[in-house]
């Protein structure tokens, strides 16, 4: 399970040709809470929750929401063991609440979306120092209207000691061509890292910064978050 708490913070957007020129106003308090359950050896359930204070002020409109952003619920299934590697195949449910739901909508807006999702992850050894290696291409089908999308999430993780990781993380965001007036093709690259520090074989603290490196018709926002990670 980790429970995380992050800041949210932009002064611009990208504009429809990527242009970081659109003057905002952006602000996202959120305190989040993810878990995978195991069901057996191959199947298991992750869930994440999150409570959010958002606001976003673009020329003279404000759109602010405190309250509850998307929930996440999915199932996964292991489909096997090459060597060193694991595949995964999961499909799962965002159900909106009252804040956040999704990119290129109101706060407080949103449909049930649906996702699928195939998950590669191997280990290796690098100067004698354990890491991980992990690649997830899922497909977002969001409402009748939305654009759909395409998202790949790399990560790669090393341990320059024992009770110590570096993981560094880059999330891309690649939506459908917009076909309906008033909806937007959206694009999004965005980098991640984070320290690990685990202080008991079961417990883990998190403290990492995200930076955004391009997009299309979303807000360029930086973030720092803080995390605990418990295992049961």
């Amino acid at each position: 399970m980790i429970t995380s708490v992050a800041v949210h913070r932009a002064q611009i957007a990208y504009s429809d040709d990527g242009s970081p020129l659109q003057r905002i106003d952006f602000y996202k308090l959120e305190s989040a809470v993810y878990g995978e359950y195991g069901l057996s050896e191959n199947w298991s359930l992750t869930a994440r929750f999150a409570v959010q204070d958002v606001r976003l002020q673009r020329d003279n409109t404000m759109d602010a929401k405190a309250g509850i952003g998307a929930s996440q619920i999915a199932i996964k299934r292991k489909i096997a063991d090459l060597n060193k590697w694991v595949f995964s195949a999961q499909g799962g449910v965002s159900i909106p609440g009252n804040a956040e739901n999704g990119l290129d909508i109101r706060l407080g807006e949103g449909d049930l979306e649906w996702e699928v999702r195939a998950l590669a992850g191997r280990s290796f050894s690098l100067f004698r120092r354990h890491g991980f290696l992990d690649f997830q291409l899922a497909r977002q089908f969001r409402n009748a209207t939305i654009p759909d999308e395409w998202r790949l999430d790399m990560t790669v993780g090393i341990y320059p000691a024992k009770n110590i990781m570096l993981m560094g993380q880059v999330f891309v965001l690649h939506g459908d061509r917009a076909v309906f007036s008033g909806t937007r093709t959206l694009r999004s690259v965005k980098t991640q890292g984070s320290l690990v520090w685990s202080y008991s074989p079961t417990s883990a603290i998190q403290l990492y910064v995200m930076q955004p490196v391009s997009g299309r018709n979303v807000v360029a926002d930086r973030a720092i978050g803080l995390g605990w990670w418990r295992k049961f």
